[in-house]
């Protein structure tokens, strides 16, 4: 973990001092406000004015960099120039009961407090008037103000308030005195927080007690979620309370923050593979970060929802991505030697991977990878390479988004429906170039199967899809290269190879062309033999395939073209000694793949388009 808080640390530095990033400074964040009130120099309510865009018919809050917030666990705390009105108007719209309203009144004495202690020696007209209007202020003429009507509904929502003089363009906490004294505030710190030595910069000061929420992770509370927290005693030792047990400088505890936040909420390096929300970023601005970036939105994807199965969307960054970026792109993602095009990057760049989930009010760290642009770009493209197989025409290559949801019911996929544990092994897979999960090549046998007996499964959906195939050949591939299995790895080609004659992939090509009588037999079929036969004949051969035999010869007398495709199952046949009793599942792999790839060979040579695909 404090690798992890070191690399974020070191990023929000970095982009604190590039001028072409908007980040908060220390002492600021990120922070929404959906009213703005103008007041006089003598305090009084000018005008309430909502801000925000319109999105449909919700409203959503105006977005910029407020005074850094405290964070609300439990009791009162009130913040700078930004706040509720429970604590700047001292009253709850929302509950107007005589506990809710005592609560608000204490919680807006508390604001004034605090108002006063930081702006009381202030010499500016805008720290004058909110001064003057929180000492003046009756919480009862919530109720009663015209000008607040206009906006009661908003603030009864929860909504923050933020400050204007009239007459003046700026927020008062943008004022360059209110600046100033907010800053020499936020510095000085807690005169009770503990001190110690910070983990992440080695510096000996206060420690954060609790740290900033982070927002952007998928499936988080919308409120933001901790990265670090002890919330229960449980989680502590020796004593310790809170962050003394993991001690993080709260400048540090600050600055990894902002930074991963801006990360979550930046869609260049932010994607989503099932629940995971994977950051990503290098250790310097470049042409290698870019080009990392545009690669890693194509090796994760990106995917919309509909009814019943996932769309992949925009794979291609064509925007941001010049014509040889794009073709440098393509050549990876087929899998291609790419060594002359990107000798004139620097390869020794780091990158970093994080790969975040949810867990109820924090988030757990699903994977972390770091490594230098050269390795990174090997690994994937050889990944692509172990994935390529034929497709048909426009099909891109097969994303890490697009194949988890290959894993999820094809009636019903959706993101929340994969399996979960299957995202990391997957990503470490592709980043470390290890062995693929053999939890997500079983998964995906058994989804085959039960595609083809599921009978509320659309009948052309009751298929070999392309993703599951190409993973399918990808896994066995990179096994057999890792096993030392020459021959094997050899034989796993892109295309319809005659000279594999392992038994699953023989038995899977006899399948397809024992299919493909039938339908010659019969043009138009609802229902072929893949229907009732495929998940038996993939697992116990010999009960099945002397059946399809003897049905075949039927179609093959019945079919106007049954002498080509009896002479192509002559020659599959002559690899066939006798019919196994069982495969188990790296030949049931092959099975899969062998089917595809000669369908996909009989329709090509055909003319024609396979049914379904």
């Amino acid at each position: 973990m404090a690798l992890i808080l070191t690399a974020l640390h070191e990023l929000y530095g970095r982009l604190l001092s590039d001028p072409g990033v908007q980040i908060p400074k220390p002492g600021y964040c990120a922070g929404n406000a959906a009213v703005v009130l103008e007041i006089s120099r003598d305090g009084r309510i000018v005008r309430a004015v909502p801000i925000g865009t319109q999105k449909g018919k919700r409203v959503l809050p105006a977005r910029f960099d407020v005074p850094d917030r405290v964070k609300r666990t439990s009791g009162d705390a009130a913040n700078f120039l930004c706040d509720n009105a429970e604590y700047l108007l001292g009253a709850n719209g929302s509950e107007p009961s005589p506990s809710a309203q005592e609560r608000a009144i204490r919680r807006h004495e508390l604001a004034k407090n605090l108002h006063k202690k930081i702006l009381g020696d202030v010499a500016d007209d805008g720290a004058g008037a909110v001064l003057s209007f929180l000492e003046n202020w009756a919480p009862e003429a919530y109720w009663t103000d015209e000008r607040l009507g206009q906006v009661r509904e908003i603030l009864d929502s929860g909504a923050n308030i933020v400050f204007r003089l009239a007459g003046d363009d700026r927020f008062v906490h943008d004022r360059p005195s209110v600046m100033r004294a907010w800053e020499a505030y936020a510095s000085s710190g807690d005169a009770d927080a503990k001190t110690g030595q910070c983990l992440v910069t080695g510096e000996c000061g206060p420690i954060a007690p609790l740290h900033k929420s982070i927002s952007g992770v998928v499936g988080a509370k919308s409120t933001g979620a901790t990265l670090v927290s002890f919330n229960i005693q449980a989680f502590e030792s020796y004593g310790k309370t809170q962050g003394a047990n993991a001690p993080v400088g709260a400048g540090a505890a600050f600055s990894y923050a902002t930074a991963l936040n801006w990360l979550a909420s930046n869609e260049r390096h932010r994607l989503l593979a099932g629940d995971t929300t994977i950051v990503f970023w290098a250790e310097r601005a470049g042409p290698e970060e870019n080009l990392l970036l545009d690669l890693f939105a194509n090796t994760v994807g990106s995917y919309q929802q509909s009814e019943k199965e996932g769309s992949e969307t925009g794979p291609f960054n064509d925007e941001g991505s010049t014509g040889k970026v794009k073709s440098l792109l393509e050549r990876i993602m087929r899998g291609l030697d790419v060594s002359e095009e990107t000798a004139r990057f620097d390869q020794g760049v780091r990158f970093y991977i994080l790969g975040l989930a949810p867990n109820s009010a924090r988030i757990s760290i699903r994977f972390w990878h770091v490594d230098t642009f050269g390795t990174l770009l090997e690994r994937v493209r050889r990944h692509f390479d172990d994935m390529a197989i034929e497709r048909r025409e426009g099909e891109r290559p097969v994303t890490v988004g697009r194949l988890l949801l290959e894993t999820a019911p094809s009636v019903d996929r959706k993101r929340d429906k994969i399996p979960q544990v299957l995202v990391g092994p997957l990503m470490q897979a592709v980043l470390e170039g290890t062995m693929y999960p053999q939890s997500l090549y079983a998964t995906l046998i058994r989804r085959i199967r039960s595609d083809f007996n599921d009978p509320k499964q659309p009948r052309l959906e009751r298929k070999v899809t392309y993703p599951r195939a190409s993973y399918l050949k990808a896994h066995l591939k990179r096994k057999a290269r890792i096993m030392g299995d020459r021959t094997m790895e050899e034989a796993l080609t892109e295309m319809l190879n005659p000279e594999n004659k392992n038994e699953g992939y023989v038995l899977g090509r006899l399948f397809a062309l024992l299919e493909k009588a039938q339908q010659d037999a019969n043009p138009g079929i609802n229902a072929t033999i893949k229907d009732r036969y495929y998940a038996s004949a993939s697992a116990t051969p010999v009960a099945v395939f002397p059946v399809l035999l003897r049905l075949a010869q039927h179609h093959i007398a019945k079919s106007e073209y049954g002498g080509y495709v009896d002479k192509q199952i002559e020659g599959v046949m002559s690899d066939i000694n006798s019919f196994p009793t069982h495969l188990n599942l790296d030949q049931q792999g092959l099975f899969a793949l062998g089917y595809y790839q000669q369908r996909s060979a009989l329709y090509k040579k055909a003319g024609q388009k396979e049914e379904g695909r």
